[in-house]
């Protein structure tokens, strides 16, 4: 499997330098351009920090990312964090992860996280389920940006903006276009299609964009085990991958300033894991897995350039969007069975999810210039509610028949629960001095409120379930002077903050009997409980900045300082602490002094520090290069390290554009230090589930990549890249963070060479054919 992938990678490069030779003719002339959907990473996001990256649909393609862990692949700082059994789950900024990075898909937040536990994870990736192909930006913000993406922009956001049917049709007048691109990806097998129409007739505009793909697990760096199954098992668990993503629009057109439309979406993941590293544990035999991850969306939008005095624009949305996620989980045990004489037998986990948010936002736009000073305001005003609800159910069949032996319905994870928020907002940008001096301030409020459904499959035996609500002012402000034509320093300072999400408030109530010793009566303490007096995470971030540019060069440096107060992680307490209790497993009892328990709790403060570099370089009309470098540090208040923070990372990139245009070859070279043993040791536990020492580290290393593109004739396009051009060895640190060595963990455990099947692809290739006319 190793030498064709070497084989097929050569023939790529190959043919990309047979290709790209400079005697190509352009009788043809270059491919059509789409009007508006060419957005480059030097567009200005919606963000209005000093350091936001837009990548737009021009990288998406050179680079032929195929997901968003390919989307960011150039941009240190940023990477995604994986582990759960969907793919992709949240993205890690500047140390930052999960819930604490805001991600929206045209302004609507993705579905947050259920499982409490990091090392389980089980629908983390319930906020996923966008597909690349229906992006035209990706915009990552580094930095709180609460006015932007409400709550959760703690430590950044990524901002998801999908195509619209203008962008790919001409200005005015009838308009048709058709786009077929396939594509195939080495390392996952991968086959992928996406096919796009779009029309204009008279005042409708149209669009449906479908992707289809079909692969299987990423590759590590081994083509081989030499241990089939269990811990030691050195490749990636066999995993067959199907999606289908449908994105469709209808745009009326009224008038020349007005513009209705109706979106919808159409989102269907499945995942069929043959679960081998887990084989030989805990007395499976086999151990399979489904898992289904599904996302609708329907809306409605209304624009209006109207340029009144009250505003210049307005856009009004609502929307609807179901979230469902289920992993169901079928095992043949050779122990434990019931009834017990019967052996091996079949055992089932149904675990799901679903969340459903219905939003609506107004959004208003007013730029003026009074004198020497302009000005270009933007409010709003939004309502969300999100429906949260969770099921799990444990089969246990008779033996190896299609007869149960039980059917539990476990308690659920949370409870069924509604959590509605409201928000209003305003930022203004202000232009002095003949536009050398621009100031930005911001002011959003946010209210959140949580109400809980306690029925039969929630049972709260703690008592410490209720309503509770969050209100949060978070603001923003920040300077740009040009000291002259070409340098400039900025400075910003901002307030951010994040609610609990409802795992965290509510997952999950559970206790149990013990006996109390001086009395011998049996009480009922807690084993886990709800807290309903959690505070909202809070960050106050601050950031210096230069810029150097001019015609053909631009450099950027920038220093941060962010402080996190009342971070949110599971944590032990003692309930009852002057007081014995004897608790019994079968003949094994134990005497404590109180009852040890689990709850979510605010447990202090963190400090993140850092420095960014940022640099383009066009050498020539042909040559252009670019670098961009990465370095954070964080601490506990306590002195110790924050774990998540990412090595030391930059990209080196150069390009060559031939004279026609007609063809384009990138080079990127990827280096990151090691993660060090004293930036990941924590002196004592905050998070229940986090390991005071990592069993593993990763390692230093430099990938090269080398892609791409020609236009063969005007509507046929390649795109070809080899990706680890030298077959490097490495890993990720968020993907070996959670991994445990040994076999006492029930997840994320390795033994001997098991650490081999967390490693990165090695040598692998990607090529894609688009026609369009």
């Amino acid at each position: 499997m190793r030498t064709s992938s070497t084989v097929l990678s050569l023939a790529v490069a190959a043919t990309l330098l047979s290709a790209f030779r400079p005697s190509i003719a352009a009788e043809e002339g270059p491919a059509r351009q789409l009007n508006k959907i060419k957005v480059t990473a030097d567009e200005e996001g919606r963000s209005a920090v000093g350091n936001d990256t837009v990548v737009g649909v021009t990288e998406l393609e050179q680079e032929q990312a195929q997901n968003f862990e390919d989307a960011i692949r150039y941009i240190p700082g940023v990477s995604i964090v994986d582990m759960g059994r969907f793919g992709d789950n949240g993205f890690n900024i500047r140390g930052l992860e999960g819930d604490r990075v805001a991600v929206t898909v045209d302004g609507l937040s993705f579905a947050e996280s259920v499982e409490t536990t990091p090392a389980y994870e089980f629908f983390r990736a319930g906020r996923g389920s966008i597909d690349v192909d229906s992006l035209k930006a990706i915009e990552i913000v580094k930095g709180a940006d609460s006015i932007t993406a409400g709550s959760g922009a703690l430590g950044g956001a990524v901002l998801f903006t999908t195509k619209d049917p203008f962008d790919y049709l001409s200005p005015t007048g009838n308009d048709s276009y058709l786009r077929v691109k396939t594509g195939y990806t080495s390392s996952t097998d991968e086959l992928m299609t996406t096919a796009t129409l779009a029309n204009r007739t008279g005042p409708v505009e149209s669009m449906v964009l479908y992707t289809r793909r079909r692969g299987h697990e990423a590759e590590s760096w081994y083509d081989s085990s030499p241990i089939e199954t269990g811990s030691g098992r050195r490749t990636p668990d066999p995993i067959d991958r199907e999606s289908d993503n449908v994105l469709a629009k209808v745009d009326f057109l009224i008038g020349d300033a007005q513009r209705l439309g109706l979106v919808g979406e159409y989102s269907r993941a499945t995942n069929e894991i043959n679960n081998l590293s887990r084989v030989g544990g805990l007395g499976y035999l086999t151990r399979r897995a489904n898992d289904d991850n599904d996302r609708d969306r329907y809306g409605v939008r209304y624009s209006w350039d109207a340029e009144i005095a009250l505003f210049d624009s307005l856009e009004w949305t609502a929307d609807r969007v179901e979230t469902k996620s289920r992993g169901l989980t079928t095992i043949l045990a050779g122990t434990g069975c019931v009834p017990q004489n019967v052996v091996p037998c079949v055992r089932s986990e149904d675990r799901a999810t679903e969340q459903v948010l219905d939003r609506t936002a107004l959004d208003f736009t007013k730029a003026w210039r009074a004198g020497n000073v302009g000005h270009d305001l933007v409010y709003g005003l939004a309502w969300q509610q999100r429906d949260v609800d969770f099921v799990a159910v444990d089969t246990r069949y008779i033996g190896t028949t299609s007869g149960t032996s039980s059917v539990t319905v476990d308690p659920d994870q949370v409870p069924n629960t509604d959590v509605t928020s409201y928000c209003a907002y305003l930022r203004d940008r202000l232009y002095l001095l003949n536009d050398r001096l621009s100031l930005h301030a911001g002011l959003r409020y946010d209210r959140t409120e949580y109400s809980p459904k306690l029925d039969a499959q929630f049972v709260d035996p703690t008592g410490s379930v209720r309503d509770v609500e969050f209100s949060a002012p978070t603001w923003q402000a920040g300077a740009n002077f040009k000291l002259t034509a070409e340098h400039s320093v900025w400075a910003q300072v901002g307030r951010g903050f994040r609610a609990p999400t409802v795992g965290e408030l509510y997952a999950p109530t559970q206790s149990s009997i013990v006996t109390e010793v001086a009395t011998g009566r049996q009480v009922s303490l807690w084993d886990s409980a709800s807290n309903p007096n959690l505070e909202a995470e809070k960050s106050l971030n601050t950031e210096l900045g230069y810029r150097w540019q001019s015609d053909g060069f631009q450099v950027g440096v920038s220093a941060y300082r962010d402080k996190y107060t009342n971070f949110i992680q599971i944590d032990q307490f003692i309930q009852n602490p002057d007081t014995q209790y004897r608790s019994c497993t079968g003949s094994n009892c134990v005497v404590t002094l109180g009852k040890q328990y689990l709850m979510a709790a605010n447990v202090g403060e963190v400090t993140v520090k850092g420095v960014e570099v940022e640099g383009r370089w066009l050498i020539s009309q042909q040559w252009s290069a670019r670098l961009a470098w990465a370095y954070s540090e964080g601490e506990k208040d306590n002195g110790d390290p924050l774990p998540s923070i990412l090595p030391a990372a930059g990209v080196l990139g150069l390009r060559y554009q031939s004279p026609t245009q007609r063809w384009s070859v990138t080079g990127n070279v990827t280096h990151a230090e090691a993660k060090k043993l004293k930036d990941a040791t924590l002196s004592e536990s905050t998070d229940f589930f986090t390991s005071l020492v990592p069993d593993y580290l990763s390692n230093a290393y430099t990938v090269m990549d080398l892609f791409g593109d020609i236009n063969i004739t005007k509507g046929l396009r390649l795109n070809a890249g080899i990706y680890n051009v030298f077959d490097e060895k490495y890993y990720l640190w968020p993907r070996v963070r959670f991994v445990n060595e040994g076999t006492t963990t029930l997840y994320g455990y390795v033994t001997g060479d098991g650490i081999g099947r967390y490693s990165e692809p090695g040598r692998n290739f990607r090529v894609s054919l688009s026609w369009q006319f």
